[in-house]
């Protein structure tokens, strides 16, 4: 797929994941309410930077978008992280250190707020143990998108080389980290509605 397509894939998906969260921002109080809207505006703020792109504004969609969406989903991360301390009574969230090594070759802003969200989510899925768990599948969303951006980091560097015909292998990548994403609210969305008919009924 060419570049500009892959663009506008991630803009649809990212679009489509958005909808969950708006609707139970919407529909849902309290606390539950304030995660669904942090989790929307981290998406909007994403599909901002997948539209940008794919309308080709790649300095303000790359060097603004992209890192605001990263902080926002690191946010959300946070505010999880509250809910669910609240909750369990969790003691002391452990701090998760990036090796100064790995940030200085990726050069990239974005990957430290990733990487800072990904601690959190890893973390709060290991005291979840349930692969099931919302924290563990977030998890592996943000563990796609930071392949994404490592990949597309070290092919620009000329680290890695692939054939032209091969395109941007970090755009690439995005678009799955996108898709997983997408289809995981959905996902989680009809079973949590499936459920709560199954037990209505």
């Amino acid at each position: 797929m060419l570049d500009t397509q892959l663009h506008l894939v991630n803009g649809i998906v990212i679009l489509l994941a958005a909808a969950i969260p708006i609707y139970l921002t919407i529909n849902l109080n309290n606390n539950l309410r304030k995660l669904t809207a942090t989790l929307s505006i981290f998406i909007l703020i994403h599909a901002v930077y997948c539209w940008l792109d794919y309308f080709g504004f790649d300095f303000i969609s790359d060097g603004v978008f992209e890192p605001l969406s990263a902080a926002a989903l690191l946010f959300f991360g946070i505010s999880y992280y509250r809910v669910i301390k609240k909750k369990s009574n969790v003691k002391k969230m452990v701090a998760i250190w990036t090796p100064i090594t790995f940030i200085l070759l990726l050069d990239s802003f974005t990957i430290i707020l990733l990487l800072a969200a990904l601690g959190i989510f890893v973390w709060l899925a290991a005291k979840s143990k349930d692969i099931r768990s919302f924290q563990f599948q977030i998890s592996m969303f943000i563990i796609i998108w930071v392949l994404g951006q490592a990949a597309g980091s070290l092919q620009d560097n000329g680290t890695i080389v692939l054939s032209p015909f091969q395109g941007d292998i970090g755009l690439e990548i995005h678009v799955v980290s996108l898709v997983f994403f997408s289809c995981m609210v959905w996902l989680r969305f009809y079973f949590s509605q499936r459920n709560l008919w199954l037990y209505v009924s």
